[in-house]
């Protein structure tokens, strides 16, 4: 009993780190030149957490953040099947918008230890 109690309280502090680190990815790729669509996009087939555009590509990307290793790193988390549900909910966007023939990429932003400037690391077409 007293684990779940922790388990619950805990829930607000991750939700609350996730958005911060949302919050920083996309600060950063603003400066970066790329262009806002959408943040937390819905559907069936899962989220995704923020969508941009530079002048070639939509770029959907995938924001993580890991306090420390003990599961793996930020990277890490991004398994084959998360890579999928991106992936189709990327390709309902793009049938939703009409856009479906648009060049894409998928990045990441992603923080090991902390969400803060110094330390995150963005990679481009992560897959």
């Amino acid at each position: 009993m007293q684990r779940k109690q922790a388990q619950t309280n805990d829930l607000p502090l991750k939700k609350t780190i996730g958005n911060q680190a949302e919050k920083l990815a996309k600060l950063f790729l603003e400066n970066e030149n790329l262009t806002f669509i959408e943040n937390n996009f819905l559907c069936q087939f899962g989220e995704i957490d923020l969508i941009f555009t530079d002048s070639n590509s939509i770029i959907f990307v995938e924001v993580r953040y890991r306090s420390s290793k003990s599961r793996g790193s930020a990277a890490e988390s991004i398994t084959l099947s998360k890579q999928r549900k991106v992936s189709k909910s990327a390709q309902y966007w793009l049938k939703k918008q009409q856009l479906e023939l648009s060049p894409i990429r998928f990045d990441a932003i992603l923080f090991d230890g902390e969400v803060s400037i110094n330390n995150l690391n963005w990679i481009k077409a992560i897959f």
